[in-house]
Formats: C-alpha cells, structure tokens, sequence
C-alpha cells in the first residue's frame, strides 16, 4: 500500500487524487471531527448538571419538612406555592396536586425501586 501523499502525487496508482480533493476531504473530515468532539463535550457537561440538579433535588425534598417548619410565613407561601397547585379546603381537609417534579418523588418516596414501570 503506497502512502497517501505518494498517490496524491503520483498519476500512475488507479486511486490517484488530486492534491486540492484530498485537502478538501481533509477539512471537511477535520470540521465533522471537532463538531462530533464538541458535541461530545457538551453532552457530558449536560449530563453532570443533570445528576447535579438531581442530587439538589432530592436533597432539598429529604429536608422540606425540617426547612417548612424553620421558615417565616412569606417562605412557606413560596414553598407551597413551589409545590402545591389547586389548592382546595374542604371542611377541615386541605386538598391539593403536587407540581412535577415533586409529584413523582412523592409517588416514589415510599419505594426502594424509583425506576420507571
């Protein structure tokens, strides 16, 4: 097998290309690469603030109660407001609907498994 700058060159080989074709490929080749890399790069650093986020998250629900409790009033109206919607009071009850994200956490606090089923 001859080196690609010899069949860049050379006329004789049946897979001869001309110099400018090759240097064409090349940067197009070239582009792709550093947009895949980039690519790459962006997605594992998405990938790190989602599990970030995440882990903020669930820390955050595991001490609602305790932070709920050691607010001001205006704090827990924006907690609830945060969490809660279609508030309703019936009777004595409240009644209400979680916002999501906080809907699924609820759903699976009780449960070892949080996968999807």
């Amino acid at each position: 097998m001859l080196p690609i700058t010899h069949c860049v060159k050379s006329c004789n080989s049946p897979w001869w290309i001309t110099e400018s074709y090759y240097n064409k490929k090349r940067e197009e080749f070239r582009a792709k690469q550093k947009y895949i890399s980039d690519k790459i790069a962006r997605l594992g650093f998405a990938d790190e603030e989602y599990y970030l986020t995440s882990e903020y998250l669930l820390q955050l629900a595991n001490r609602a109660y305790d932070l709920f409790i050691s607010s001001e009033a205006e704090e827990k109206r924006q907690l609830l407001k945060l969490t809660l919607q279609n508030l309703k009071l019936e009777g004595k009850k409240v009644e209400f609907e979680l916002v999501k994200p906080f809907d699924k956490v609820f759903a699976c606090s009780s449960s070892q498994s949080w996968l999807p089923r």
